[in-house]
Protein backbone atom coordinates (compact mmCIF):
# COMPACT_ATOMS: atom_id res chain seq x y z
CA UNK A 1 0.00 0.00 0.00
CA UNK A 2 1.40 3.39 -0.99
CA UNK A 3 0.96 6.44 1.21
CA UNK A 4 1.22 9.71 -0.63
CA UNK A 5 3.98 12.26 -0.47
CA UNK A 6 1.97 14.74 -2.52
CA UNK A 7 -0.45 17.56 -1.85
CA UNK A 8 -4.11 17.03 -1.01
CA UNK A 9 -6.19 16.25 -4.06
CA UNK A 10 -3.40 14.34 -5.80
CA UNK A 11 -3.86 10.65 -6.47
CA UNK A 12 -1.68 7.93 -4.95
CA UNK A 13 0.56 6.21 -7.46
CA UNK A 14 -0.93 3.34 -9.46
CA UNK A 15 -0.99 0.03 -7.63
CA UNK A 16 -1.90 -3.56 -8.36
CA UNK A 17 -5.48 -4.68 -7.65
CA UNK A 18 -6.51 -8.33 -7.52
CA UNK A 19 -9.48 -10.04 -9.07
CA UNK A 20 -11.56 -13.02 -8.03
CA UNK A 21 -8.93 -15.44 -9.35
CA UNK A 22 -6.18 -13.75 -7.33
CA UNK A 23 -4.47 -12.36 -10.41
CA UNK A 24 -3.89 -8.65 -10.93
CA UNK A 25 -6.70 -6.64 -12.52
CA UNK A 26 -5.91 -4.85 -15.81
CA UNK A 27 -6.29 -1.32 -14.46
CA UNK A 28 -3.49 1.24 -14.34
CA UNK A 29 -5.49 3.99 -12.61
CA UNK A 30 -8.01 3.98 -9.81
CA UNK A 31 -10.55 5.75 -12.05
CA UNK A 32 -10.51 2.73 -14.37
CA UNK A 33 -11.25 0.44 -11.44
CA UNK A 34 -14.04 2.74 -10.23
CA UNK A 35 -15.62 2.65 -13.67
CA UNK A 36 -15.50 -1.15 -13.57
CA UNK A 37 -17.11 -1.26 -10.12
CA UNK A 38 -19.87 1.08 -11.30
CA UNK A 39 -20.61 -0.60 -14.62
CA UNK A 40 -19.62 -4.26 -14.62
CA UNK A 41 -22.38 -6.88 -14.68
CA UNK A 42 -23.46 -8.32 -11.34
CA UNK A 43 -23.35 -12.06 -12.00
CA UNK A 44 -23.82 -13.25 -8.42
CA UNK A 45 -24.97 -11.85 -5.06
CA UNK A 46 -23.98 -13.70 -1.88
CA UNK A 47 -25.34 -12.89 1.60
CA UNK A 48 -22.55 -12.53 4.13
CA UNK A 49 -22.79 -13.94 7.65
CA UNK A 50 -20.82 -11.08 9.24
CA UNK A 51 -21.78 -7.45 9.80
CA UNK A 52 -24.87 -5.98 11.45
CA UNK A 53 -25.69 -3.96 8.31
CA UNK A 54 -26.20 -7.19 6.30
CA UNK A 55 -23.63 -6.62 3.56
CA UNK A 56 -23.51 -8.78 0.46
CA UNK A 57 -20.63 -10.00 -1.64
CA UNK A 58 -20.93 -9.35 -5.37
CA UNK A 59 -19.26 -11.08 -8.26
CA UNK A 60 -18.71 -8.50 -10.99
CA UNK A 61 -17.70 -9.33 -14.56
CA UNK A 62 -17.05 -7.47 -17.78
CA UNK A 63 -15.05 -8.39 -20.88
CA UNK A 64 -13.65 -11.46 -19.19
CA UNK A 65 -12.52 -9.55 -16.10
CA UNK A 66 -14.06 -10.80 -12.85
CA UNK A 67 -13.72 -9.28 -9.36
CA UNK A 68 -15.39 -9.51 -5.97
CA UNK A 69 -16.94 -6.52 -4.25
CA UNK A 70 -18.98 -5.84 -1.12
CA UNK A 71 -22.37 -4.10 -1.28
CA UNK A 72 -23.96 -2.03 1.52
CA UNK A 73 -27.39 -0.42 1.19
CA UNK A 74 -28.26 0.74 4.71
CA UNK A 75 -29.01 4.48 4.84
CA UNK A 76 -30.07 5.82 8.22
CA UNK A 77 -29.58 9.18 9.88
CA UNK A 78 -31.56 9.94 12.99
CA UNK A 79 -31.49 11.60 16.37
CA UNK A 80 -30.90 8.69 18.68
CA UNK A 81 -28.99 8.64 21.93
CA UNK A 82 -26.28 5.98 21.87
CA UNK A 83 -23.70 5.31 24.57
CA UNK A 84 -20.41 3.95 23.25
CA UNK A 85 -18.26 1.40 25.03
CA UNK A 86 -15.95 4.24 26.12
CA UNK A 87 -18.88 5.94 27.87
CA UNK A 88 -19.25 8.68 25.30
CA UNK A 89 -22.83 9.64 24.43
CA UNK A 90 -23.80 10.22 20.81
CA UNK A 91 -26.96 12.23 20.10
CA UNK A 92 -27.02 11.77 16.34
CA UNK A 93 -26.65 8.32 14.80
CA UNK A 94 -25.36 7.74 11.28
CA UNK A 95 -25.43 4.31 9.68
CA UNK A 96 -25.25 4.82 5.95
CA UNK A 97 -23.65 3.39 2.84
CA UNK A 98 -23.00 7.00 1.83
CA UNK A 99 -20.37 7.25 4.56
CA UNK A 100 -18.52 4.34 2.94
CA UNK A 101 -18.14 6.37 -0.26
CA UNK A 102 -17.30 9.56 1.62
CA UNK A 103 -14.47 7.77 3.47
CA UNK A 104 -12.97 6.62 0.18
CA UNK A 105 -13.33 10.04 -1.47
CA UNK A 106 -11.74 11.76 1.51
CA UNK A 107 -8.84 9.30 1.48
CA UNK A 108 -8.29 10.26 -2.18
CA UNK A 109 -8.22 13.95 -1.28
CA UNK A 110 -5.57 13.17 1.32
CA UNK A 111 -3.57 11.05 -1.12
CA UNK A 112 -3.97 8.17 1.33
CA UNK A 113 -4.33 4.67 -0.12
CA UNK A 114 -5.94 2.94 2.84
CA UNK A 115 -9.66 2.61 1.92
CA UNK A 116 -10.60 0.21 -0.90
CA UNK A 117 -12.06 1.89 -4.02
CA UNK A 118 -15.79 2.51 -3.54
CA UNK A 119 -18.62 3.77 -5.76
CA UNK A 120 -22.35 4.31 -5.56
CA UNK A 121 -24.53 2.15 -7.79
CA UNK A 122 -27.79 0.25 -7.94
CA UNK A 123 -27.77 -3.50 -7.42
CA UNK A 124 -31.00 -5.40 -8.02
CA UNK A 125 -33.19 -2.41 -7.34
CA UNK A 126 -31.32 -1.06 -4.31
CA UNK A 127 -28.89 1.85 -4.28
CA UNK A 128 -25.79 1.44 -2.15
CA UNK A 129 -22.01 1.40 -2.03
CA UNK A 130 -19.92 -1.10 -3.99
CA UNK A 131 -16.41 -1.54 -2.66
CA UNK A 132 -13.62 -3.67 -4.06
CA UNK A 133 -13.11 -6.87 -2.07
CA UNK A 134 -9.58 -7.25 -0.72
CA UNK A 135 -8.54 -10.74 -1.73
CA UNK A 136 -6.55 -13.08 0.53
CA UNK A 137 -7.02 -10.76 3.52
CA UNK A 138 -7.55 -11.47 7.20
CA UNK A 139 -9.08 -9.27 9.85
CA UNK A 140 -7.07 -7.85 12.72
CA UNK A 141 -9.10 -10.15 14.97
CA UNK A 142 -7.94 -13.22 13.04
CA UNK A 143 -4.34 -12.01 13.14
CA UNK A 144 -4.45 -11.80 16.91
CA UNK A 145 -6.24 -15.13 17.31
CA UNK A 146 -3.53 -16.80 15.22
CA UNK A 147 -0.75 -15.06 17.11
CA UNK A 148 0.73 -13.64 13.91
CA UNK A 149 3.21 -10.78 14.15
CA UNK A 150 3.94 -8.30 11.35
CA UNK A 151 7.20 -9.06 9.54
CA UNK A 152 8.10 -5.36 9.83
CA UNK A 153 6.97 -3.87 13.15
CA UNK A 154 8.06 -0.38 12.16
CA UNK A 155 5.94 -0.45 9.01
CA UNK A 156 2.97 -1.91 10.89
CA UNK A 157 3.11 0.76 13.59
CA UNK A 158 3.23 3.42 10.91
CA UNK A 159 0.10 2.08 9.24
CA UNK A 160 -1.74 1.81 12.56
CA UNK A 161 -0.77 5.33 13.54
CA UNK A 162 -2.12 6.75 10.30
CA UNK A 163 -5.29 4.70 10.80
CA UNK A 164 -5.96 6.61 14.01
CA UNK A 165 -5.30 9.94 12.32
CA UNK A 166 -7.87 9.04 9.66
CA UNK A 167 -10.40 7.69 12.18
CA UNK A 168 -10.20 10.90 14.19
CA UNK A 169 -10.77 12.93 11.05
CA UNK A 170 -13.85 10.97 9.92
CA UNK A 171 -15.24 10.52 13.45
CA UNK A 172 -15.19 6.76 13.15
CA UNK A 173 -16.92 5.58 16.32
CA UNK A 174 -16.96 1.95 15.22
CA UNK A 175 -13.36 0.89 14.57
CA UNK A 176 -12.83 -2.66 15.80
CA UNK A 177 -10.70 -5.71 15.04
CA UNK A 178 -13.25 -6.95 12.52
CA UNK A 179 -13.14 -3.96 10.20
CA UNK A 180 -9.40 -3.64 9.77
CA UNK A 181 -8.11 -5.94 7.03
CA UNK A 182 -4.56 -7.11 6.37
CA UNK A 183 -3.70 -8.31 2.89
CA UNK A 184 -1.07 -10.84 1.86
CA UNK A 185 1.63 -8.14 1.79
CA UNK A 186 0.72 -6.87 5.28
CA UNK A 187 -0.94 -3.74 3.97
CA UNK A 188 -3.63 -2.40 6.30
CA UNK A 189 -7.06 -1.70 4.79
CA UNK A 190 -9.86 0.17 6.55
CA UNK A 191 -13.44 -0.93 5.80
CA UNK A 192 -16.98 -0.60 7.21
CA UNK A 193 -17.32 3.16 7.63
CA UNK A 194 -21.11 3.32 7.65
CA UNK A 195 -21.13 4.85 11.16
CA UNK A 196 -18.44 7.43 10.44
CA UNK A 197 -18.71 11.19 9.98
CA UNK A 198 -21.88 12.30 11.79
CA UNK A 199 -22.14 15.73 13.38
CA UNK A 200 -19.82 15.44 16.37
CA UNK A 201 -17.15 18.13 16.11
CA UNK A 202 -14.87 16.55 18.72
CA UNK A 203 -12.06 14.13 17.99
CA UNK A 204 -13.18 10.65 19.11
CA UNK A 205 -9.66 9.39 19.96
CA UNK A 206 -7.31 12.37 20.44
CA UNK A 207 -5.06 10.28 22.69
CA UNK A 208 -4.37 7.92 19.77
CA UNK A 209 -2.79 10.59 17.58
CA UNK A 210 0.88 9.70 17.55
CA UNK A 211 2.80 10.23 14.32
CA UNK A 212 2.18 10.38 10.58
CA UNK A 213 3.94 10.70 7.26
CA UNK A 214 4.88 14.04 5.75
CA UNK A 215 2.47 13.29 2.89
CA UNK A 216 -0.53 12.82 5.17
CA UNK A 217 0.50 15.83 7.25
CA UNK A 218 0.68 17.94 4.12
CA UNK A 219 -2.63 16.53 2.93
CA UNK A 220 -4.40 17.38 6.19
CA UNK A 221 -3.18 20.96 6.18
CA UNK A 222 -3.96 21.43 2.48
CA UNK A 223 -7.56 20.17 2.59
CA UNK A 224 -9.55 22.85 0.79
CA UNK A 225 -13.07 23.41 2.24
CA UNK A 226 -14.59 24.13 -1.18
CA UNK A 227 -13.09 20.96 -2.64
CA UNK A 228 -14.27 18.94 0.34
CA UNK A 229 -17.81 20.26 -0.11
CA UNK A 230 -17.76 19.55 -3.83
CA UNK A 231 -16.49 15.97 -3.47
CA UNK A 232 -18.43 14.94 -0.35
CA UNK A 233 -21.76 16.79 -0.60
CA UNK A 234 -23.37 13.91 -2.55
CA UNK A 235 -22.79 11.72 0.51
CA UNK A 236 -22.72 14.00 3.58
CA UNK A 237 -25.09 16.75 4.65
CA UNK A 238 -23.96 20.32 5.40
CA UNK A 239 -23.73 19.77 9.16
CA UNK A 240 -21.58 16.66 8.67
CA UNK A 241 -19.21 18.51 6.35
CA UNK A 242 -18.91 21.43 8.79
CA UNK A 243 -18.13 18.97 11.58
CA UNK A 244 -15.52 17.25 9.40
CA UNK A 245 -13.75 20.53 8.71
CA UNK A 246 -13.77 21.46 12.40
CA UNK A 247 -12.29 18.07 13.30
CA UNK A 248 -9.61 18.69 10.70
CA UNK A 249 -8.71 21.95 12.43
CA UNK A 250 -8.61 20.23 15.84
CA UNK A 251 -6.48 17.43 14.42
CA UNK A 252 -3.99 19.83 12.85
CA UNK A 253 -3.80 21.75 16.14
CA UNK A 254 -3.22 18.52 18.09
CA UNK A 255 -0.41 17.45 15.77
CA UNK A 256 1.17 20.89 15.88
CA UNK A 257 1.08 20.63 19.67
CA UNK A 258 2.89 17.29 19.57
CA UNK A 259 5.50 18.73 17.23
CA UNK A 260 6.04 21.64 19.61
CA UNK A 261 6.48 19.27 22.58
CA UNK A 262 8.41 16.41 20.99
CA UNK A 263 10.06 17.88 17.92
CA UNK A 264 9.11 17.34 14.30
CA UNK A 265 11.36 14.31 13.84
CA UNK A 266 9.37 12.32 16.43
CA UNK A 267 5.97 13.20 14.96
CA UNK A 268 6.46 13.44 11.20
CA UNK A 269 7.86 10.05 10.16
CA UNK A 270 8.02 8.11 6.94
CA UNK A 271 7.22 4.44 6.56
CA UNK A 272 10.24 2.31 7.37
CA UNK A 273 11.71 4.60 10.01
CA UNK A 274 12.65 2.80 13.21
CA UNK A 275 10.04 2.88 15.97
CA UNK A 276 12.14 1.52 18.83
CA UNK A 277 13.08 4.99 20.04
CA UNK A 278 9.44 5.82 20.83
CA UNK A 279 8.14 5.72 24.35
CA UNK A 280 5.27 3.36 25.13
CA UNK A 281 2.86 6.31 25.20
CA UNK A 282 3.87 7.23 21.64
CA UNK A 283 3.33 3.77 20.17
CA UNK A 284 -0.07 3.38 18.44
CA UNK A 285 -2.51 0.59 19.30
CA UNK A 286 -0.92 -2.81 18.67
Amino acid sequence: MLLASVAAGAEPAARVWHGADGRSLPFDRVDQLLEFLAGADVVEVIDLSVGVTKPQQLVLERDGVRAHAVFHSIDRRERQTKTLVNGRVMLYLVDSYRSQIAAFELSRLLGLDIVPPTVERQVRGRVGSVQLWIESAMTEQKRRERGLEPPDRSDWNHQKSEQWVFDNLINNIDRNQGNSLIDADWNLWLIDHSRSFGRDRRLPYPERVSFLSSGLWQGLRALDPDTVRERLSPYLDKAEIRALLERRDLLVAAIEGRIARLGQARVIRERGEAWMSMSVSETPGR
